[in-house]
C-alpha cells in the first residue's frame, strides 16, 4: 500500500510541473503574471525556496519540462531556451517580483541537463 504522503507529494509535483509548462509558455509570450502564479503556489503551501533543489532530483520535476522542452530536444535548442529564460527571469533585469525562484529553477534544470549530457 502506497504512503498517502508520497501520493500527495506526487500530486503537488505534477501540479507544479503542469503549471511550470504553462508558465514558461506565458513568459515567452510576454503574458506572465507572477503575482497570480505566486498566489497559486502559496495556496498549495509550497515553499519556493526548496524547488530549485528538487529539479532533476525528485520524481515529477523534469528539468526538460522546467525549460519547456522535450527530452529529445537537440543540444542547441536547449542552450537557446536556457539563454532566453535567463534573460527574461534574471532578478536584476526582469523587474518582476517572484522571478528569483524561477531563475534558480531554470539554472538548476540546465545544470541537470548539462550533467546528463556530459557538457563541459
Amino acid at each position: 500500500m502506497e504512503n498517502p504522503l508520497v501520493r500527495m507529494q506526487q500530486r503537488v509535483l505534477e501540479a507544479i510541473q503542469q503549471e511550470m509548462g504553462l508558465w514558461i509558455e506565458a513568459v515567452l509570450g510576454d503574458a506572465f503574471q507572477p503575482e497570480k502564479f505566486m498566489c497559486f503556489i502559496k495556496t498549495m503551501g509550497i515553499d519556493l525556496s526548496q524547488l530549485p533543489g528538487m529539479v532533476g532530483q525528485q520524481p515529477g520535476v523534469d528539468p526538460y519540462q522546467v525549460l519547456g522542452l522535450d527530452k529529445s530536444a537537440p543540444d542547441e535548442e536547449i542552450k537557446k531556451r536556457y539563454r532566453e529564460l535567463v534573460h527574461i527571469l534574471h532578478p536584476d533585469k526582469s523587474g518582476t517580483p517572484g522571478t528569483t525562484a524561477f531563475f534558480q529553477m531554470v539554472n538548476a534544470a540546465y545544470e541537470a541537463i548539462r550533467r546528463e549530457r556530459g557538457w563541459q
